[in-house]
């Protein structure tokens, strides 16, 4: 703007030089004169504000056209990671179920066995590198190497010190036990003086009396021949004792007879006994009873046997029977 005023003031200075002289040439009056060099201030001055509204709209454009530009900031580098050392562990990775053994071989004894996914530390290896010795359930054990897949192998060492391998067993026949040599059989019925168990009871029956007595019949029969009656002439009597207590009444003054009654067995028994209830202890028939045979010298003839005597049933019919 400065430039363009500078430039019509040196127009008008030349004009105010060259505009008399043109005059005097020209032979023009001074108000021809006067006249032109208005109408030349009024171009220089309309020229003047052209070139003003030139130069706003000049600078307006440059303003639009042209961006300020704002300096970018360089961006920060990353920091350069710090190189960290690497703890390497050799480790084995199980890929199929598989026995784990206590030596690098199958002739060693299975310590257990590991899954596909099971992961173990390794501690060595034999050898010939087939077998990777490992730390399982805290102790050392070995798996063959084909089935696993182990990282940072190439750190293992050989192990310092594995168990040989065992012997393989020799097979050898096995012992026939020696034939067991049958105990003797404890005789139940020796020791009991007489002819220890000579008589046995065969038939036990009860009849209701009412309770009112123990009438005791027996019968003495030798099966071996259709159940002869015995103890014809007085040889053989028993011995009677009741909730433990014996029962006087029943007792050698009474013995089997030639004479014989009828009862529930037919016509067998031989000796009769009844007891009234002032001698059966407890003063009724009732109760838990024990019997056994003696022979005419008082020796036993039999083991004790047991009955039981209830409701009232105090007639007991019984039948001792012997096979030789």
């Amino acid at each position: 703007m400065k430039k363009t005023r500078l430039v019509l003031l040196i127009v008008v200075a030349l004009l105010g030089i060259t505009v008399p002289l043109y005059a005097q040439e020209a032979g023009l009056t001074l108000e021809d004169l006067a006249a032109r060099v208005e109408a030349m201030v009024e171009l220089v001055s309309t020229m003047s504000d052209r070139l003003a509204t030139y130069e706003d709209r000049l600078a307006a454009l440059e303003a639009t056209a042209t961006p300020t530009v704002t300096p970018t900031p360089s961006p920060t580098p990353p920091p350069t990671p710090t190189p960290t050392a690497t703890s390497a562990s050799p480790t084995v990775s199980i890929n199929r179920i598989m026995n784990v053994r206590a030596g690098p071989g199958t002739n060693y004894p299975i310590l257990g066995q590991a899954s596909p996914g099971d992961q173990y530390p390794i501690s060595g290896k034999n050898p010939a590198g087939g077998w990777w010795q490992i730390i399982y359930r805290g102790q050392y054990a070995w798996v063959y190497s084909p089935l696993v897949t182990a990282t940072y192998p190439e750190l293992v060492q050989v192990a310092p010190v594995f168990r040989t391998p065992p012997p393989t067993p020799v097979p050898t026949a096995t012992p026939i036990p020696p034939t067991p040599v049958p105990q003797p059989v404890t005789d139940p019925c020796a020791g009991i003086g007489g002819d220890g168990c000579k008589f046995r009871l065969r038939n036990t029956d009860l009849r209701h009396n009412g309770g009112s007595e123990l009438k005791l019949y027996v019968g003495f029969v030798h099966e071996g021949r259709g159940d002869e009656i015995q103890g014809i002439g007085g040889n053989y009597y028993v011995e009677l004792h009741k909730d433990g207590v014996h029962v006087g009444a029943v007792n050698n003054s009474t013995r089997g007879g030639n004479s014989t009654h009828r009862g529930p067995q037919g016509n067998k028994y031989n000796y009769l006994k009844a007891v009234p209830l002032s001698q059966v202890p407890g003063g009724n028939v009732d109760g838990n009873y024990m019997i056994f045979v003696r022979d005419g010298n008082g020796e036993r003839d039999s083991q004790n046997f047991n009955f039981s005597v209830s409701g009232g049933n105090g007639e007991v019919w019984l039948i001792f029977a012997q096979n030789n």
